[in-house]
């Protein structure tokens, strides 16, 4: 019998196991598999993004795209329907279920309710799963090509398979102010963040993206009352999700197109051709030409960029936002269609515009950051260069380009996941990175087989597979659920594939 072990009892982990445990019982495999499931926390299938007590935190994407279920989008909107709908205090929503925004923790007990189910179901059809409360820290690789998993309740766990799902990586900068009580590192959970202010700080957030805006909500729905000031390099706020988009046909920028490119010009797509092509999607829509220099907000005032968003949003979109997001299913292909070297180029280039097009913000937060900036309580400032603690002053000082210097009482890093490897506050990564089981991607997180999930590495074998954001430089759209659930879907295949008797089913 073949043991497969998933690390990380969050979405992504839970959904793993819940695909896993639905291919190996319809596949009657009871006699062939079993499952071990790995979470430090009591109550899985939350993690970080999705146990957050806040009720108003809400999901970014719309209720219809949230399903755990790989072929079923729509699941998590009808199980809304069923619980209470649109009518719910932690629903946030000026049309229908499908279009809704509910609460993470909402979600969460979604999830877990799925989870639980699955479980139950897979017992009733003897298909064992060892639930293990505990971190696993390290992996050891055997000759006989076995995996045990070291874990911080003293016991191990020697398994088959392996899949990595530890959540959302905490960033590991600004290490210098880690002992310092003045200094947050991380946003989540919001206790700590609530704990550690006061109600009439000035507090500082590094990051201007959905986690910086979230760590605003916190703060202001725990009866924040002075200064919140957010710094960025770039100082650009997401764009504003319309509740209801108008939609968008695209002509040019398909994958039809691409591939006639790389038919006819033998090349793969550079990224100065995606943006030519998205300029021509946008400006047939838009019927005239578009000064595209004239769109760039880096370093802008937001305010007057966000009431203009709001209110395009109400509308139902305009070109620019819809032709991203109508992209939605199609942006994974593309760049596993680009080289390196391209989608290098489109990081630096166009990467932090497409972010803040393609992640936008739910239009419910955004009226309400409008409010907050409107009465002088949240400003924006871009360009920080430098972050350093006075000690005599008993405060950070944060010094800018353009508005000259900051004095912060309390300061929040809210700069999102950590992107590489090697800036990833996780004691199992960094353990298999300097082991060589896992290879840094270029761009960010490790080396997978993009078709299998399967970890590349110089020592890590052929048995150790990893989905989320710890593989967010080879694939686009890690953080969304949809995106997960459907390289769960595929990753499971190959695991079960693998696992059972000579590779038939």
């Amino acid at each position: 019998m073949k043991k497969i072990a998933i690390i990380g009892g969050g979405a992504c982990g839970s959904a793993a196991l819940i695909e896993l445990l639905i291919q190996s019982r319809t596949a009657k495999l009871e006699k062939e598999v079993s499952f071990v499931f790995i979470e430090r926390r009591e109550k899985a299938g939350y993690g970080l993004a999705f146990g957050s007590k806040q009720r108003t935190h809400i999901l970014n994407t719309q209720a219809d795209l949230m399903g755990i279920y790989a072929n079923e989008p729509a699941h998590f909107a009808e199980w809304l329907k069923e619980h209470g709908g649109k009518y719910r205090s932690d629903v946030k929503s000026e049309s229908n279920e499908d279009n809704a925004y509910t609460s993470r923790l909402f979600y969460g007990h979604y999830v877990a309710e799925q989870l639980d189910e699955n479980i139950k179901k897979a017992a009733e059809n003897n298909i064992k799963v060892e639930r293990i409360e505990a971190e696993a820290y390290d992996i050891e690789r055997l000759e006989n090509e076995k995996l045990v998993i070291h874990l911080t309740n003293n016991s191990s766990a020697e398994v088959d398979e392996v899949l990595l799902a530890p959540g959302t990586p905490k960033p590991n900068i600004f290490k210098q102010f880690r002992d310092n009580k003045h200094y947050i590192d991380f946003p989540w959970p919001t206790e700590r963040l609530l704990e550690n202010t006061g109600k009439n700080d000035h507090v500082g957030v590094l990051g201007t993206s959905l986690s910086a805006i979230d760590t605003v909500m916190s703060l202001v729905d725990n009866g924040h009352k002075g200064k919140i000031t957010m710094f960025s390099p770039d100082g650009m706020l997401p764009r504003v999700q319309p509740d209801e988009s108008n939609g968008f046909e695209r002509k040019f920028l398909t994958l039809a197109n691409l591939h006639k490119l790389k038919r006819d010009k033998g090349h793969t797509p550079r990224a100065k051709e995606l943006f030519r092509l998205f300029i021509k999607d946008v400006e047939k829509a838009e019927g005239k030409s578009i000064d595209w220099k004239s769109l760039n907000r880096d370093s802008k005032d937001q305010l007057p960029l966000l009431e203009y968003d709001i209110e395009v949003a109400e509308k139902g979109g305009d070109n620019v936002s819809n032709m991203a997001y109508s992209m939605r299913y199609d942006t994974s292909t593309i760049w596993s269609w680009m080289s390196l070297h391209e989608q290098i180029i489109f990081t630096k280039w166009l990467g932090r515009h497409w972010t803040i097009t393609r992640h936008a913000i739910p239009l419910h937060n955004a009226k309400r950051l409008a409010k907050l900036m409107k009465e002088g309580q949240l400003q924006i400032i871009p360009q920080n260069n430098k972050v350093e603690f006075l000690d005599d002053e008993n405060c950070f000082e944060i010094t800018t380009g353009n508005d000259g210097v900051f004095k912060i009482d309390k300061l929040v890093n809210a700069t999102g996941s950590a992107g590489k490897l090697e800036q990833m506050d996780n004691i199992l990564v960094q353990n298999l990175l300097k082991k060589d089981y896992l290879k840094p991607h270029p761009i960010g997180g490790t080396v997978i087989n993009p078709h299998t999930m399967q970890c590349i590495s110089e020592n890590g074998g052929t048995h150790i597979y990893a989905v989320g954001h710890l593989v967010n430089g080879m694939l686009m759209n890690v953080n969304a659920v949809w995106f997960n659930v459907k390289t769960i879907a595929r990753l499971a295949s190959e695991i079960i594939f693998k696992t059972t008797t000579n590779g038939h089913i």
